[in-house]
């Protein structure tokens, strides 16, 4: 749970955690006195509560640390695979992203060292063979120390030693011992003179070079000719009988882009980028003695590197490999080091610079420090050598007033190895927005300031809910699946209840579940129970990116980013409410004739006459950003949430012996309820002394909390738990009788309930209750097919959180059909009778239940229609958007049959 991953700062996480602690403690105090506890109560309870909710919310932010500290010790051991989860943005969350990025950086080094003591055995095992094979020969007279045998042993040790030589020049190249020598160098006679000694290794193979006179690159000659050496060598020994080698030059972005272009085979795409690395062949059985030691391309590339270009191949016939160099190339870069100067003379001799080079302050040694193969730290020197001409990288010292080199301007953050700690709250990664987007939401959330204002819960709200959805749609209509199709058509049945239901005690609860619901068919999740929880809180969790998502389509100017020019107005915006508001708080306290006029303004109503302005506002922002997030949940479905990797396998005996009671007590209540059902109320009272009705009103609710616990119980038995073959079929032994025998006690509380109506008639929540006995029994029959499924196929019944999840959102649409207001007064009336009703409860109900009272004979019948018509304010006609069906019905009734204005409403 790291419902705080949003924040960029682990010190603002802590601060909201101790925060979250005190209102917990002080809600639970204030509730607590108000209830009549006692002081040692309440803070026990504030106690209790205040760990729990620092322990979920502590555990999200500390699991990253411990998750380290696990993987440190198994990188320890040599095994590098272990990853961190990073899904914060604070200081956490990035020291978990670098370990993550250092665990791979020491995973692919050790197997880059191991590939290369492979490797290089490999290669210097077949010269040294072969050398062998030919002195062996010599030494036991089977060959003569003639001219073609040490000919054949002058090759192999060639062979070695051109190996050796390419082994070590790649590691002075990788080391940075190997310094650059930058001078101008003219292109066209270099790559002449390269190009004809690359076609001397083989004939019938023509080269062309096609280098304009005058075009020259800034770079290290020697290093320069080994690039294209190595690259026109490839390309020679890889081209055809009769084929050209072309070597073209041009100046491209600043630069200079080289082109090698053979007729031969070419470079398939998905090895275009291994061939740059050490050791390196397209055909592994090929032999060494065509292909080389495959080095050479592994040197181009750090050649070029070094000179702050890249290399590359290009689509084309052929094989065509492209250099890109600038004009002015400075040295690379390596890895944040620290490195210091050594105020260290250069030595005296062939190291000197040329006298006739101009100077350039700066130490002429630095020393850095570097691993060393033991992995102990060790130091060397690297000697500077300045080129001729000025410095290519960085600003040049500018010399101060009294002639001496003024400091260089400090590097900016983060350039130097300086940490730069993240934003309070860091830009979220989000998909593209839209350009669409922004008007749609801002539609909706006008529809919503115009139809919400004075709509309580009817007609309006479901516009706003059609519009929010029409605006998403465009976002998810690519993956509409069934289930989502499903889900969707009941989220808008749930809305749809406030405009033909009347009663806020039914229309109110479903609302809100409409929504979730359409926020869990938004977002794709739901294959199992946390992927419905992620995804039902998808859109208000997703409120939270949503100024970034919404300001992306903003081009900024030129000039300052749009961050920085928004954020400061905001931030005035916001100082500036804060400042109106505590001076005009304290001037309307201390002058009547001000804070008259203050209420004044904002008692105005706007052009539209119904709802304040600041209201209308309000709804404006809220049901926009809402509409947003939507969008956003559309276009970035939502990650099916992972379970735990590994179940705990506990012991036979801790499960079995629990499940065998509880199986064994449910067999026995049950036998006892059948008794019941079956037995006569003589021998009721003869057995308990209760009526059946006294009996039935004892239980039901307690019944019902009872299957809600077996519920609990199978969900932790069955999906926390690692079982193996029989073990599988004992727990579904044991766990399927105890569903079983749960629907029967539900059965007998329906029953119990159902007397209890039958002798006192229906109430809001006795309907309540007996439409959560039906669902519960559906609940119980869902999961028991779904355990056959499971036992049968041996897999996860995946589908049963969706569906448990549609089954009560038509649930509560049946619930709402049933209209269980117009049952309450159906079943009072009846059982109680006209003259033992209870006017006061009666007259709460909602406008479903006119058509009902309407038949109560008169007095009782104005009496209690006055109190649901003040109630319901049916008196006067809904504006537009607070229509509702339930109402003009009643308002019809009432038209044809008026309410008398003086009644004895003496309550019985």
């Amino acid at each position: 749970m790291r419902p705080l991953d949003f924040l960029g700062r682990i010190k603002v996480k802590l601060g909201l955690v101790i925060l979250l602690a005190v209102v917990v403690a002080f809600v639970v105090n204030e509730v607590g006195i108000n209830s009549g506890y006692s002081r040692n109560v309440r803070v026990a309870v504030a106690a209790v509560l205040a760990l729990v909710i620092m322990q979920l919310l502590a555990r999200g932010m500390t699991k990253p640390l411990r998750e380290m500290a696990a993987a440190a010790q198994t990188i320890a051991k040599g095994r590098y695979g272990l990853r961190v989860t990073a899904t914060s943005r604070d200081e956490v969350g990035e020291l978990a992203r670098a370990f993550n990025a250092m665990a791979a950086d020491l995973g692919e080094v050790d197997r880059q060292r191991r590939a290369l003591v492979a490797d290089v055995s490999h290669e210097l095992r077949t010269p040294i063979t072969a050398l062998r094979a030919v002195l062996e020969n010599v030494v036991d007279g089977v060959s003569a120390p003639d001219q073609a045998t040490l000919e054949t042993a002058l090759a192999q040790t060639e062979r070695l030693g051109r190996l050796v030589t390419q082994l070590l020049d790649l590691s002075r190249l990788e080391s940075g011992a190997r310094l650059i020598e930058l001078e101008n160098v003219e292109l066209r006679p270099l790559c002449e003179q390269a190009l004809r000694e690359a076609v001397l290794a083989r004939d019938g193979v023509a080269a062309r070079c096609e280098v304009p006179g005058g075009l020259g690159v800034r770079a290290d000659p020697d290093l320069l000719a080994q690039v294209l050496a190595n690259l026109l060598d490839n390309a020679v020994r890889h081209s055809p009988d009769g084929g050209a080698v072309v070597l073209t030059a041009a100046p491209r972005d600043g630069g200079v882009r080289l082109r090698v272009t053979d007729e031969g085979p070419g470079i398939p795409e998905a090895e275009r980028t291994r061939v740059f690395e050490r050791f390196s062949r397209l055909d592994a059985g090929r032999a060494a003695d065509d292909g080389g030691a495959g080095l050479g391309l592994a040197i181009t590339k750090e050649i070029v590197e070094m000179h702050g270009g890249s290399i590359r191949v290009e689509d084309g016939p052929g094989c065509r490999v492209a250099v890109d160099l600038p004009r002015r190339a400075a040295p690379p870069t390596a890895a944040p080091v620290p490195i210091r100067p050594l105020p260290v003379p250069a030595p005296s001799g062939s190291g000197l610079p040329d006298p006739s080079e101009p100077e350039i302050p700066g130490p002429s040694r630095w020393e850095v420090p570097a691993p060393s193969a033991d992995g102990r730290p060790v130091t060397f020197t690297v000697p500077v050598r300045p080129s001729p001409g000025p410095p290519e990288a960085g600003p040049a010292p500018t010399p101060s007033a009294h002639g001496k080199a003024a400091k260089p301007s400090p590097a900016p953050p983060g350039t130097t190895g300086e940490y730069v700690a993240p934003p309070v709250l860091p830009r979220p990664e989000l998909p593209p927005t839209p350009r669409w987007a922004p008007p749609a939401c801002a539609a909706v959330g006008l529809l919503a300031a115009v139809a919400l204002p004075g709509s309580a819960m009817s007609l309006g709200f479901v516009l706003v809910a059609v519009a929010m959805g029409a605006a998403a749609l465009p976002a998810v209509r690519r993956r509409v699946t069934p289930w989502s199709a499903v889900l969707g058509l009941i989220a808008y049945g749930l809305v749809a209840v406030a405009a033909f239901r009347d009663a806020d005690w039914l229309a109110g609860p479903l609302l809100p579940a409409g929504f979730l619901l359409a926020a869990l068919a938004l977002s794709g999740a739901g294959r199992g129970w946390a992927g419905v929880l992620r995804g039902g809180a998808s859109v208000v969790l997703g409120l939270l990116p949503v100024p970034w998502f919404l300001t992306a389509p903003v081009r900024p100017a030129r000039g300052l980013p749009l961050r920085r020019r928004i954020v400061p107005v905001l931030t005035g915006v916001a100082l500036s409410a804060v400042l109106v508001a505590v001076f005009g708080a304290l001037f309307a306290s201390a002058d009547a004739v001000f804070a008259e006029a203050v209420a004044r303004v904002f008692s105005v109503r706007d052009l539209l006459g119904a709802g304040a302005l600041p209201l209308r506002i309000l709804l404006f922002g809220l049901f926009a950003a809402a509409t947003a997030s939507a969008v956003l949940v559309g276009l970035r479905p939502v990650a099916e949430p992972e379970g735990p990797g590994t179940r705990p396998a506990v012991s036979r005996g801790l499960w079995v012996l629990p499940l065998v009671a509880l199986d064994l007590l449910f067999g026995v209540f049950v036998a006892m309820q059948l008794t019941v059902l079956f037995g006569t109320s003589r021998w009721l009272v003869s057995a308990t002394g209760l009526t059946y009705a006294q009996y039935a009103r004892s239980g039901f609710f307690q019944l019902a909390v009872v299957s809600v616990f077996v519920l609990a119980i199978v969900a932790v038995a069955s999906g926390a738990l690692r079982l193996r073959g029989r073990e599988r079929w004992l727990m579904a032994g044991l766990l399927g009788p105890l569903c079983a025998l749960t629907m029967v006690v539900l059965v007998s509380a329906l029953h119990r309930l159902d007397l209890y109506v039958g002798a006192y008639g229906f109430t809001r929540l006795r309907a309540s209750v007996e439409a959560a006995i039906w669902w519960l029994g559906a609940v119980f029959a869902l999961v028991l097919v779904a355990g056959a499924v499971r036992l049968v196929r041996r897999r996860a019944a995946r589908w049963l959180p969706r569906t448990m999840v549609a089954m009560t959102g038509v649930a509560l649409l049946a619930f709402a059909a049933w209209n269980p207001d117009l049952r309450v007064a159906e079943t009072q009336i009846a059982v109680r009778g006209p003259d033992r009703i209870d006017h006061r409860y009666l007259g709460g109900l909602g406008a479903e239940a006119v058509p009902v009272l309407d038949r109560l004979p008169e007095p009782v019948r104005s009496c209690v229609l006055r109190t649901v018509v003040e109630r319901n304010e049916l008196a006067s006609p809904d504006p537009w958007n607070g229509w509702n069906l339930a109402r003009e019905r009643a308002r019809e009734v009432l038209a044809r049959h008026p309410v008398r204005a003086s009644s004895d409403c003496r309550t019985p």
